[in-house]
């Protein structure tokens, strides 16, 4: 059986599990964003309005190419 993931477990774009090392008990530095960079803030809240946990690896990769290429998610 699965355990069931608290909110500030959860990525808020895709609803997976965000693998948050701080919150799972962990230093900041043994996180994975902590070793990442990350798209501008403004591309960031514009695809997320409430955030309520951190946003998983994926979606954070996503979201940086999308802005890369200057494409704009209609979904």
């Amino acid at each position: 059986m699965s355990k069931k993931l608290k909110q500030d477990q959860i990525c808020p774009l895709c609803q997976r599990q965000n693998g948050c090392a701080v919150i799972e008990g962990k230093e900041l530095k043994d996180c994975w964003c902590n070793h990442t960079t990350f798209p501008s803030k403004k591309v960031v809240e514009e695809e997320a309005l409430e955030l309520k946990g951190c946003i998983c690896e994926r979606c954070i990769a996503k979201l940086k190419e999308e802005a890369d290429l200057g494409l704009k998610r209609l979904d």
